[in-house]
């Protein structure tokens, strides 16, 4: 059953309108986006005047990390005064005892000879994460590395580009994309077996130039060829990486105006550009802060990470801890992927659910793990926000309003809820309470008055009313923005 005025209909001028409400409404109180590049980038510190500190900027905060709090998790940060605490915690080492356990568990789930199995395995390690630079920084790699299994048509390998991204992830990029140009599922994708001297193929140059580094407009035709026959000779056998000498171009070739002789140059010569770091941390601002990332703070921003060796768990703590992360402009800002909506449901109810249901619903939504639909990856924001989209989410809704056992086994629900899981509590006490918790944060006072009615309608059964308002929630617009 649908209640009048409590969901969002689908569609991109909706979508953003959404996100204007988060920033003009229930973000009042937040501070705007410093001007200054240097202020907007200095760390997010109550104590100095920068703006306030509670459970609803410490949900923001996890949302943004790891993909959500879980039940008790915002308010115990709030508690602390500030975002530093929580943030050691969330960039401190890998246990490698659980690294290892993951890698095991990702292993058995190749030998299930299904993708869905593989993206189940992915989803159960995003549900339980608790560093940034984790599962979710994995996701961001997947989608600008974009490699699909259906052309790879390899399980294992795509699990060793996982296991790729997921070690070199936070290091230093031009690590990681040294790693990538040898990688033998991207390897495969774009086509590089076919890339030999005298005939060369052009795909893995031009996208390791246009999606990895540089961006449209950085580089000539002239370069791509030149790249082009920089990799010739790389290839995969026995589903592992090989240089073929007798493949290879070992004459010169000049990129952006630099001799190369191999795939190494190449690499090298792309990351010293001052266009990849400016590349990177636009993408990653948009995928970490907002849609519309700061120019000036961006430039800064490029060269001190160039300083810290385009260390990205060095960024991403810069991004998160700033004053731009905490700010209106920021704050609800990005429309939940289909992955943001579920795991942050299912971390906020503390729930232990049947992964394989999981993956479904999430694939049902539009992102298929291990399989994104081109070499530009996902699009994104009100993207996935259309009517078929819109439907499985509401349908998800439901079913965790209607606690379905598969999705929400071993829920916390008095942990997550509060009083909203009180029958007995006061009807406004439970309404904070559940907004609390979804969307974890303040809506707009028609919004929570559409819940309020709700609650008090009389016609319904004690049980039906919280069912029905609960989904409610769930179908909000904040609820489906980070």
């Amino acid at each position: 059953m649908n209640r009048p005025g409590l969901r969002p209909g689908p569609g991109r001028s909706r979508g953003r309108t959404a996100r204007r409400a988060a920033a003009a409404g229930v973000a009042g109180d937040l501070a705007p986006m410093p001007a200054d590049p240097r202020e907007a980038l200095a760390p997010y510190d109550p104590a100095r005047g920068h703006g306030p500190w509670d459970a609803r900027l410490a949900a923001h905060l996890l949302r943004r990390a790891v993909g959500g709090p879980r039940p008790g998790e915002a308010a115990a940060a709030a508690a602390e005064g500030g975002p530093a605490p929580l943030l050691e915690r969330l960039f401190r080492p890998a246990d490698p005892d659980r690294t290892a356990l993951d890698r095991r568990l990702g292993e058995a789930a190749v030998a299930g000879g299904e993708r869905a199995r593989l993206a189940a395995w992915w989803l159960g390690k995003l549900l339980h994460e608790d560093r940034a630079v984790g599962a979710r920084l994995t996701l961001f790699w997947h989608d600008h590395f974009a490699t699909s299994v259906g052309k790879v048509g390899d399980l294992e390998l795509m699990r060793r580009q996982h296991e790729t991204l997921v070690a070199r992830g936070g290091g230093p990029f031009g690590d990681l994309l040294a790693a990538m140009a040898r990688d033998p599922a991207l390897s495969w994708f774009l086509d590089a077996q076919e890339n030999r001297r005298g005939r060369p193929n052009e795909n893995l140059a031009r996208e390791i130039m246009e999606l990895f580094t540089l961006g449209v407009g950085h580089y000539t035709e002239v370069d791509v060829r030149e790249a082009a026959r920089a990799l010739t000779g790389r290839t995969v056998r026995a589903r592992r990486y090989r240089f073929e000498p007798l493949h290879h171009d070992p004459e010169p070739k000049r990129v952006l105006g630099v001799v190369v002789h191999d795939g190494d140059d190449l690499i090298r010569v792309l990351v010293a550009r001052p266009e990849c770091p400016r590349f990177l941390v636009r993408k990653l601002w948009r995928a970490y802060v907002s849609p519309e990332p700061h120019d000036e703070a961006v430039e800064l921003l490029a060269e001190e990470w160039r300083e810290h060796d385009l260390r990205t768990d060095w960024l991403l703590r810069r991004l998160l801890g700033s004053r731009a992360g905490f700010s209106a402009e920021a704050y609800r800002s990005l429309v939940a992927s289909p992955v943001d909506f579920v795991v942050g449901t299912l971390r906020a109810l503390g729930a232990r659910p049947d992964l394989t249901v999981v993956e479904r619903r999430v694939a049902a939504m539009g992102q298929r793990l291990f399989d994104p639909p081109g070499v530009q990856g996902w699009e994104e924001g009100t993207a996935w926000i259309h009517a078929a989209a819109w439907l499985e989410r509401t349908r998800f809704a439901a079913e965790v309003a209607g606690r379905r056992p598969a999705l929400v086994r071993d829920a916390r629900w008095r942990a997550a809820l509060g009083a909203a899981a009180d029958a007995s509590a006061p009807a406004p006490a439970r309404l904070a309470a559940l907004l609390a918790a979804f969307p974890a944060g303040p809506v707009p006072a028609a919004r929570e008055e559409a819940l309020r009615r709700v609650l008090a309608d009389p016609s319904l059964a004690p049980g039906e009313r919280d069912r029905l308002v609960l989904q409610a929630a769930l179908c909000l617009p904040e609820t489906h923005l980070v």
